[in-house]
């Protein structure tokens, strides 16, 4: 079965056990009833909420315990207040503002109380899909207020929750001050399209282009001269360039640039989720997601994605349309675009880090690209078309588990084989070797993490050696071609893309211990620590994955004493790759 097929309703094994431990945490309810000693219910669960779940408690505890040492320092002899959740935090925001003006201890206030509120959200309904948008919260707590939290959290270590107020400061300082012109921002510009334009189904290279040049004829940067409908086409214009800022070879002199053209841009936000359309404000997130992935003062992506998906959901994108309503056409691809580069986004955020998804497959009625698309000639379309047939690919791996290595593994080949025949038609350019490399990639880790093995029954096509084979051969692959993308300068350093190198790994490691004849040298690894040396620079709290591949591979070749790291894994390490390591230290 193609990746372009619908995707299959699995479950787990019914006998297998419960993996997660009650929470306190309440869902809405789905399909199914859930109890907390159900092993039906537990079936439900994905591996990694557990972990998720906790993590959440712990930041709001800690962000509780800052909070109320905040007051206490301001209120002098007055009593403390008692422990308050994110629920009452919101609710009671009123009783602790000050006759006095704002002050930089209320913003810092005001932003942890938002986190909260926010991670407090997320925490209940990252598994269920919402109701009523503003149902429960209070205006302070509105989508907008929750995007900026979300934009004030630091992108150091994607995986966690944390306010850099020191990042803030040094933002604030620099300001946006940054005079754009066309001369500078063109190449920039080229850039994003190029490397974005054939990954994101929703990004319109020829529209983008005419809003571009709008942009500058027009207002010649002055944004005021703009009426309120074109504050979305402003934002995206200075979000896209900022992003092609990031993505180009002088990213490294040129983060003040990016950062002062992404406040820029954040300075029109509030209106935008106000008085916005549908579709200008989820073109909107999705550029803040493409920007955050890249730059760690960008927020935090993982709680971006999901508030965009919330606001997906709300206004029915997933949904195909109903016949009754008369939706014009390029409207209603625009719409069926925006949600699947948004899928496409939340598969790669939830894959990499093991985390739930923001949606499931089952709740999905709106067309696929391929369904809507196949009579489109343009090269970028078939392209991007690509991206998405790998999320769903992904998430038939992840929610497929019943499901044997054989069958992931032949329909991963299918679509590996489908995007590598599209590379060698004109325009290659668009949708370099690279992605298709590092795509291919992720997908053999996914395979490994959720099967445990690529143990399968001998056949006459493949046997559990050779796939293994092709695993390492894969990830290899892609760690090689990151490396001489590095080597001239071409190498962009995304969070994504430590994650993949660090899984990719880990993965050639834990294979060489049941084959050592597939990895005979050090090699792979060098590149592999290389690579997460230079992103560890732009994001600070993957540093360690560098120490924990390095140690991992000398624990496992004898070649020095085990590494306490090793044992005692950081929490930022995925569960799946958790697990791999667990099993070949056993």
């Amino acid at each position: 079965m193609g990746p372009s097929s619908p995707i299959g309703q699995s479950t787990l094994a019914p006998g297998s056990k419960q993996r997660g431990q009650a929470s306190s945490v309440s869902c809405i309810p789905r399909k199914f009833a859930i109890e907390p000693i159900s092993n039906a219910g537990g079936n439900l669960s994905h591996a990694a909420i557990p972990s998720y779940v906790s993590t959440l408690k712990r930041k709001r505890d800690d962000l509780s315990d800052q909070l109320e040492r905040q007051r206490a320092s301001r209120s002098g002899e007055a009593p403390a207040e008692p422990p308050q959740t994110p629920r009452s935090a919101s609710r009671h925001r009123q009783e602790f503002q000050y006759a006095t003006g704002p002050s930089r201890q209320d913003c810092i206030e005001n932003t942890v109380q938002a986190a909260m509120g926010e991670i407090g959200f997320l925490s209940t309904s990252a598994m269920a899909e919402p109701r009523d948008e503003t149902s429960g919260f209070s205006e302070e707590l509105a989508m907008g207020r929750m995007v900026r939290a979300a934009l004030a959290l630091s992108g150091a270590t994607p995986s966690q929750s944390n306010i850099d107020s020191y990042g803030q400061q040094i933002a604030a300082i620099n300001g946006p001050t940054v005079h754009l012109s066309r001369q500078l921002a063109v190449p920039f510009f080229t850039t994003f399209l190029d490397m974005m334009g054939s990954q994101m189904i929703h990004i319109d290279s020829n529209e983008l282009w005419t809003d571009f040049d709008t942009f500058f004829t027009e207002s010649n940067d002055l944004v005021e001269k703009y009426s309120s409908n074109c504050t979305a086409k402003i934002f995206v214009v200075y979000m896209s360039v900022a992003t092609g800022v990031l993505l180009s070879r002088e990213s490294g002199s040129l983060q003040g640039l990016a950062g002062a053209l992404h406040q820029k841009a954040t300075k029109l936000l509030p209106g935008i989720m106000r008085s916005g359309n549908k579709i200008e404000i989820l073109q909107c997130m999705l550029s803040l997601i493409l920007y955050s992935m890249q730059n760690p003062q960008g927020g935090s992506t993982w709680h971006l994605v999901g508030l965009a998906m919330k606001k997906a959901i709300a206004f029915r994108f997933h949904h195909g349309s109903d016949s009754s309503v008369n939706i014009p056409s390029h409207t209603l691809l625009m719409r069926r675009n925006i949600f699947w580069s948004l899928y496409t986004v939340d598969r790669t955020i939830s894959t990499i880090m093991d985390r739930p998804f923001n949606i499931e497959d089952d709740e999905i009625t709106v067309k696929e690209p391929d369904q809507y698309m196949s009579d489109l000639p343009h090269m970028k379309n078939k392209l991007a078309r690509q991206s998405v047939a790998h999320a769903r690919l992904m998430s038939e791996i992840r929610d497929g588990a019943v499901n044997s290595v054989l069958y992931h593994y032949s329909n991963l080949c299918y679509w590996r084989d489908s995007a590598r025949n599209i590379k060698s038609e004109p325009s290659a350019s668009e949708f370099p070797r690279a992605v298709v490399i590092e795509l291919a990639s992720r997908a053999m880790v996914e395979v490994l993490k959720t099967n445990g093995s690529a143990d399968i029954e001998p056949s006459m096509i493949h046997s559990s050696q050779n796939i293994e084979r092709d695993i390492v051969t894969t990830c290899s692959e892609f760690i090689e071609h990151a490396y001489q993308s590095s080597d001239r300068g071409e190498f962009t350093g995304s969070f994504v893309e430590a994650y993949d190198i660090f899984a990719a790994g880990v993965v050639i490691v834990c294979l060489n211990v049941k084959s050592p004849s597939s990895f005979t040298d050090a090699g792979v690894m060098n590149k592999c620590t290389a690579l997460l040396t230079t992103v560890g620079e732009r994001f600070a709290g993957l540093r360690v994955f560098r120490r924990v591949l390095w140690a991992l591979f000398n624990t496992v070749s004898g070649n020095s004493k085990s590494d306490p790291i090793v044992h005692e894994l950081p929490p930022i390490i995925p569960d799946g790759i958790r697990n791999l390591i667990a099993g070949i230290l056993r």
